[in-house]
């Protein structure tokens, strides 16, 4: 495995960045599974230099953390870039069919030497007709070799992307040898009908003028959907992932006008063949999409939600409209593609008193053993943000994201008696809301009694506006609710609550305060989605500059949840 699997380009400034998956005998609870480092630069080759230094000092760090020896992972001696299925099948067309003819004419227009050339290409098509049907590769393996290693690729041999190149090499040359043939005979109009060649051919004629591919467009649309709603740069960040992966399966130099409903209902269809998430899985990694369908299909794996399709189609339609109200001269190929009637289940349910009480009663809230060991019982009791993430979820309904990012001076005693909790949408600080607007939470009476507002004052001991959860790391997509949310879904699986994708985990109890909203103090649903900090977008709530859920509304709210039947662990 070469570099080129480590290295990607991130963000519009194509900035280089090194992925690194971190060896599965390191994995632990709540700790990233992959490194992640910026190159600074969009350089290839200046990035490939500084992430062989890097990759370097990890794997001394994984090999000692093990307590073994240096090479923990394949060396990555040289910079290699992996080609898509499309330039492999135009360069197998370039070499194996255009030079191949192009060297055919121009023997056959030599003097004296046309009955010559006639004989000796008729020969040579004999002769590679048997090696072709039976998928001899060996006259082109050399080849192959020399466009490998000329173009700088990264395919490994006996890889099912090498295989296929050599495939296609075998079929240009067979192309170029059955239209040499019908040109040295006579027929100097001949041309090919290899459904490869004619293939790169539609290709060529589909190609995008400069700027104007998928991704480029993308951008442009991006750029104006920031500004004209608002849109958040990391919804845009993962809308673009998607657009990254249709265009790869479609080609990526391709015009847009040249996609048809076809190729939309093909992406569809094999997206349906997937596994979720497949290519964070290591079976798959480095192959393309029909590859890794064609895989999953063998091995009868679990399938992508029609849901996860429909939403892939929302984000590849929106463009489609977009360029048609901004006059391109086409039409939208994802219109009437969308699976119908499909609803996706509650991904988050709440706990129920049983289950919350299973989780309260667990070690990781009575005594664990040690630091990753957290499901097996002890005398080590959490005072960081795996004990508290969860209970400010609980108690006050925030988001898990929202408590990651909370700082010292965020918590204040209102002049009502209450603990207030200041919600706060403050980029400049590190800290954003999904609303894009601060609020206030008010504290249960339970979480001030297990001990929060004390660790909220010694956590003051570093500063006013020190954060409280210092040791939360942010992923790639500059979360730092990412940590605990994977943290909270490998506990709950390890003490027996959670079963595979039943949804549960650090966002349930959130949903747990919003049942007992319901059930134990009656609010309705809009009284409940103020609560919780959901944005309400009403005439209404465009009027004035106070925000909706204030302390004087929240405080009795808060008081008169009473958490039935749940067991709290002893204070102390």
């Amino acid at each position: 495995m070469s570099l080129a699997t480590y290295l990607v380009q991130r963000g519009k400034s194509g900035t280089w960045q090194l992925r690194v998956p971190v060896p599965r005998a390191l994995h632990a609870p709540g700790k990233p599974r992959e490194r992640i480092k910026s190159m600074g630069t969009t350089d290839r080759r200046i990035a490939s230099d500084r992430a062989l230094r890097v990759l370097d000092e990890w794997k001394r760090e994984w090999a000692s953390a093990r307590g073994e020896g240096f090479d923990m992972l394949p060396e990555a001696s040289s910079a290699r870039r992996q080609p898509t299925e499309a330039e492999l099948e135009a360069l197998a067309v370039e070499f194996g069919h255009d030079e191949a003819l192009a060297q055919s004419d121009l023997r056959r227009q030599q003097p004296g030497g046309w009955r010559r050339h006639m004989h000796r290409t008729e020969a040579a098509l004999d002769a590679f007709m048997p090696l072709a049907a039976t998928s001899d590769h060996s006259l082109v393996e050399g080849m192959a070799s020399e466009i490998i290693d000329g173009m700088g690729l990264d395919l490994e041999p006996g890889t099912p992307a090498y295989r296929q190149f050599l495939a296609d090499l075998n079929a240009a040359r067979l192309a170029a040898l059955k239209t040499g043939h019908a040109r040295a005979r006579g027929d100097l109009e001949a041309c090919t009908e290899s459904p490869l060649v004619a293939r790169v051919r539609q290709r060529e004629r589909d190609k995008a003028k400069p700027g104007e591919t998928l991704l480029e467009l993308f951008d442009r649309y991006a750029d104006v959907r920031k500004a004209e709603e608002g849109k958040r740069d990391d919804t845009l960040a993962q809308d673009r992932k998607v657009i990254e992966q249709f265009a790869e399966f479609v080609g990526v130099d391709r015009a847009v006008a040249s996609i048809k409903p076809e190729h939309v209902r093909d992406y569809r269809d094999t997206m349906r063949q997937l596994p979720p998430k497949w290519r964070d899985r290591a079976d798959m990694r480095g192959l393309t999409m029909r590859e890794a369908a064609e895989k999953a299909r063998a091995a009868d794996m679990p399938r992508i939600a029609l849901t996860t399709i429909n939403k892939h189609l929302s984000t590849v339609s929106p463009l489609f409209a977009w360029l048609i109200e901004e006059r391109w001269d086409l039409t939208n190929p994802c219109t009437g593609l969308f699976f119908k009637r499909v609803k996706g289940k509650n991904p988050r349910p709440p706990f129920g008193t049983e289950r919350l009480n299973q989780v309260l009663a667990s070690p990781l809230f009575t005594g664990f053993e040690a630091d990753g060991k957290e499901h097996r019982p002890g005398t080590v009791m959490a005072t960081d943000w795996r004990r508290w993430i969860p209970m400010l979820c609980l108690f006050t309904g925030m988001r898990v994201g929202e408590a990651a990012q909370l700082r010292a001076d965020d918590i204040s005693r209102h002049k009502s008696g209450a603990w207030m909790i200041d919600i706060m949408h403050a980029p400049d600080r590190g800290q954003t809301t999904k609303a894009g607007q601060s609020r206030a939470a008010v504290a249960h009476a339970k979480l001030v009694e297990m001990g929060f507002i004390d660790f909220v004052k010694a956590r003051r001991a570093h500063g006013a506006d020190s954060r409280l959860f210092p040791e939360l790391l942010a992923n790639e997509r500059d979360q730092l609710g990412a940590m605990p949310s994977v943290f909270w879904r490998d506990y709950l699986t390890r003490i027996g609550v959670k079963s595979g994708a039943d949804g549960l985990g650090a966002h349930s109890f959130r949903h747990e305060l919003a049942d007992r909203l319901r059930a134990e103090v009656g609010l309705v649903d809009d009284q409940i989605a103020v609560a919780l900090g959901h944005d309400q977008k009403s005439t209404t709530g465009g009027y004035g500059a106070v925000r909706q859920g204030t302390v004087q509304f929240l405080a009795p709210v808060m008081r008169r949840v009473r958490f039935d039947g749940v067991v709290f662990p002893a204070v102390g």
